[in-house]
This record gives structure tokens, C-alpha cells and sequence, in this order.
């Protein structure tokens, strides 16, 4: 019996199918299978009822199921312990948010391939919904994501940063300096991410909480597209205060305090609770150290030129 196999045998079992065990694992399915096997052949069972057109957990396999976990659990406290993460190599997949694309993902990935050349990246940018139903099924290895509203005990998170957002629009619109009330903000055709969004769902919280009654014109999958029909006057928007300091400064936005103030919304690292292996907890370290959401747009340029220099 070896640590692959029992690795093999949990994440196939916890997933409930091999073909995603294998993504997950970095081998190929047929490599996955063999693992199963010589543990089924080491122990003298079936672990699997393969009769069906789905592999269940046989009577064994689910006895055991919590034993493996634990066993693959102390493998990763032990390197923890020891301080002996082990070098990374094969593929991982994650999902960020567009906002974290569009600001410190770069110095993120740098930092990645740099501490870990052998490792290669799939990052999908995703909406935060699409992107926690990805991590619930073991699609991708993490997320870097808006935090829900609603506590998932199969996912853990590490708070990265906790965001200021601001009602924006055009200067022709809405002048400088203008205190946004409820009554100010129904007037206003208004511009929103899609459902799928954590963004869309903490406005409409916050709107049904105040009961404003807006005219949502617009709902669009793209955080940037959003910030280019705000400009060009189509409505007004939420948005993070930081990230549009620079249109701020330019003159194309103009920022408004309203009465009542929007929610801060926090941004977060999560994985599933279940995964036990260690360079999930290095990369959410990583990420920590390389979270900056204060990167403008319009100015990443700058931003990975300074990064390239060091």
C-alpha cells in the first residue's frame, strides 16, 4: 500500500468520478485506475462496485474512505512540520476573479513560476459562482474569488483583502461631489455584472435591504466592459474605488459617497476542506503576500515593468 494509491483511491471517491481524480492528481486515467487496483489488490477487496455505469464506494471502499483521508492528512502535516513542501510539478488549474486579473495576477503567477518552473498554470477567469461550482466538483485545485454571503463547509478560505466599492458614473451625468440618496439612484439607469456575480448579488442585498427600486438596464458578464458603458454615459455602476482612481483622476468617472454607504466586499483564497495536499496552503501564502487589489486601470504597464525589474 502506498501514499498514490490511497491518493488515488480518496480523491476518485470524494469526486465521484475518475476522470476528474485524474485531472486533479496530474495522471492520466489509466495511471489512476492502476493505483486503485494495486490498492484493491493490497488489501484484498473491492473498493469500487464497478458494475454500474458509475464507480461506487463498495462496502469496503467506504469504511476506509475516512482512513485515507487521515493518512494523506499527516503526509501534509509532516512537510508543514518539517518545513519540506515538496517542489511542484505537473498541471494546476485555478479560476480567479476578472478584478484579480486585472490587478496583481501577474506578479502572482511570476512569483509561481518562478519559486516553482516545473509547475504549469491553467488559470480560468471566471465569475465567482461558476467559478466555486468548478472548485466544489474538484475541477480546479483553488479560487481566488468575491467571498459568499453564504458559509460553505466543503470550501476553505483565507481573507485576502477587503475591498471598497463606490457608485460611479460620467461627469455628464451626475456632477463631483454629488451625495448619492436612494431616490438619487432610482432615477438612474442602472449598470450591473450578471447573476453569476458576487458583485450583482451584494447590490441587490444591499438594495433590497434599502429598498431601492432601481432601473437595471444593463447586466454584463465583464467587469471592464461595465467600466467602458459607465464612461461612455450609458448608466451608472458600482465599482472598486481603487481600481478607477485613475479614470477618477482623468476626469472620466466621477465617485460618489451615497446615503446608504455600499458594503465593503472581501476577496478570499478557498479550496476544498478536503484537500489535503501541501502546496495548497504555499499557494494560499503566496497569495497573501501578493494580493494588491490598489493596482489602477490604466496602469498595469507600469505595474509589470516594476515587477520584471525585481
Amino acid at each position: 500500500m502506498t501514499l498514490k494509491q490511497l491518493e488515488a483511491f480518496y480523491w476518485a471517491a470524494s469526486l465521484g468520478s475518475f476522470s476528474i481524480a485524474a485531472t486533479r492528481l496530474h495522471v492520466t486515467q489509466s495511471t489512476l485506475s492502476k493505483r486503485i487496483a494495486e490498492l484493491e489488490a493490497a488489501l484484498n477487496v473491492p473498493l469500487f462496485d464497478r458494475s454500474a455505469q458509475r464507480s461506487v464506494l463498495t462496502e469496503h471502499g467506504t469504511r476506509i474512505l475516512g482512513h485515507a483521508h487521515k493518512i494523506l492528512q499527516f503526509e501534509g502535516e509532516i512537510h508543514e512540520l518539517l518545513g519540506t513542501a515538496p517542489r511542484l510539478s505537473g498541471l494546476c488549474r485555478f479560476g480567479v476573479s476578472e478584478l484579480t486579473a486585472l490587478t496583481w495576477f501577474p506578479k502572482f503567477v511570476a512569483r509561481i513560476t518562478t519559486e516553482h518552473p516545473d509547475l504549469a498554470l491553467e488559470p480560468y477567469v471566471d465569475l465567482a459562482a461558476g467559478l466555486e461550482r468548478r472548485l466544489v466538483r474538484g475541477e480546479i485545485d483553488f479560487a481566488i474569488l468575491p467571498q459568499s454571503s453564504e458559509d460553505n463547509p466543503t470550501l476553505t478560505s483565507v481573507p485576502l483583502a477587503m475591498l471598497e466599492f463606490a457608485w460611479m458614473s460620467s461627469p455628464k451625468r451626475i456632477p463631483a461631489g454629488t451625495v448619492l440618496k436612494s431616490e438619487d439612484i432610482a432615477r438612474h439607469p442602472i449598470l450591473t455584472m450578471t447573476a453569476e456575480s458576487r458583485l450583482t448579488a451584494t447590490y441587490e442585498s444591499w438594495a433590497a435591504s434599502n429598498k431601492i427600486y432601481g432601473r437595471r438596464i444593463l447586466a454584463c458578464n465583464s467587469l471592464s466592459a461595465i467600466v467602458g458603458l459607465t464612461v461612455a454615459d450609458v448608466g451608472i455602476s458600482f465599482l472598486p474605488r481603487l481600481f478607477m482612481r485613475n479614470l477618477i483622476e482623468a476626469g472620466q468617472l466621477n465617485a460618489f459617497r451615497t446615503m446608504p454607504e455600499l458594503p465593503s466586499i472581501e476577496y478570499c483564497f478557498k479550496w476544498r476542506t478536503d484537500d489535503t495536499r501541501a502546496f495548497i496552503s504555499a499557494l494560499a501564502q503566496f497569495a497573501k503576500e501578493e494580493a494588491d487589489y490598489t493596482l489602477s486601470l490604466g496602469s498595469q504597464s507600469a505595474y509589470i515593468s516594476t515587477t520584471t525589474r525585481q
